[in-house]
């Protein structure tokens, strides 16, 4: 052993972190609370982010996980309503069926939607990086009826073909890509590959990709004063990311993030547009109802 070789210190000997008062719990349980009532749906690591600017927790995975432990508490607790935390890491399959031919009637009437864009010469999609934010965004991508697609990192080449192939044979002359991802290495990788593909295919279809890159930018990160964490380093990809740090797309507020989608959207399709074909829709559904009621 080398006599001038030094180590960290053990964890034993390290001062231990102070245990959080009986006030400071409450104050974290509250804002728990609070925020998921405000900005729901949203997902846990989301609450995560936004309490670390609060320094209601450390940035690290314990930090993480006690957030993690007051979001199931204050659920099993009935503080919080389970539909305002998101959770698409888990799916279930389920064949829809109904008890008789008047409920599937007054389903389908229910449910029975004009589509916004058949009319455009433009399809518009969002892609983001995370399932996790599928939710938060959702609300958005449903006001607009737009195809939201989460890509968990790297898009496959059959989902990036087929929404080339899909606008193309939907006679549109153009697709508007919105895209979010994480402002690290490994997402902004991911981001320049999708969009570098749908180019080529689109090519071979004949139609024009328009890309919007609507974060997490560099500039996004200081203007918006988000939470960062070290870059990664362990790869030989990881050690030419240009940057000291990383910033994750949870780091942004939920509203924000919902008003940033729907800024970019809304000229293609503004809301005096859409409530014509509401209108319309409305009349729509009451005529399915008659029918099939008569049926019935």
């Amino acid at each position: 052993m080398k006599k001038n070789q030094s180590y960290d210190p053990s964890p034993i000997n390290q001062p231990k972190r102070k245990r959080a008062t009986p006030e400071e719990m409450q104050e974290r349980r509250d804002f728990v609370v609070e925020f998921c009532r405000e900005f729901s749906p949203v997902s846990v690591r989301g609450v995560y982010y936004q309490a670390t600017v609060r320094n209601l927790v450390e940035k690290t995975e314990k930090g993480y996980k006690k957030i993690q432990r007051e979001v199931l508490q204050a659920r099993r607790e009935k503080q919080i309503p389970y539909w305002q935390v998101t959770d698409n890491s888990r799916s279930f399959y389920q064949v829809k069926s109904h008890d008789s031919l008047s409920n599937a009637a007054e389903s389908f009437a229910y449910t029975y939607k004009r589509d916004f864009w058949a009319q455009s010469d433009t399809a518009v999609e969002v892609w983001l990086e995370k399932e996790a934010l599928s939710g938060v965004i959702r609300p958005v991508t449903n006001e607009y009826r737009i195809r939201m697609v989460p890509t968990r990192g790297f898009s496959s080449e059959t989902i990036v073909h087929n929404a080339v192939q899909d606008a193309a044979e939907g006679g549109k002359d153009r697709l508007l890509v919105v895209t979010l991802y994480d402002f690290d290495r490994s997402g902004q990788d991911a981001e320049a590959a999708l969009v570098g593909r749908m180019q080529e295919f689109a090519e071979e279809f004949g139609i024009a990709i328009e890309h919007v890159k609507l974060g997490l930018s560099h500039q996004q990160v200081i203007d918006m004063g988000l939470p960062t964490r070290p870059a990664k380093r362990e790869s030989g990809a990881d050690k030419k990311w240009p940057y000291d740090f990383a910033c994750e797309l949870d780091a942004i507020s939920p509203n924000v993030l919902r008003r940033m989608v729907a800024e970019a959207i809304d000229p293609y399709m503004p809301q005096h547009q859409r409530q014509l074909i509401e209108a319309e829709e409305e009349h729509e559904r009451v005529k399915i109802r008659m029918m099939l009621s008569d049926a019935a």
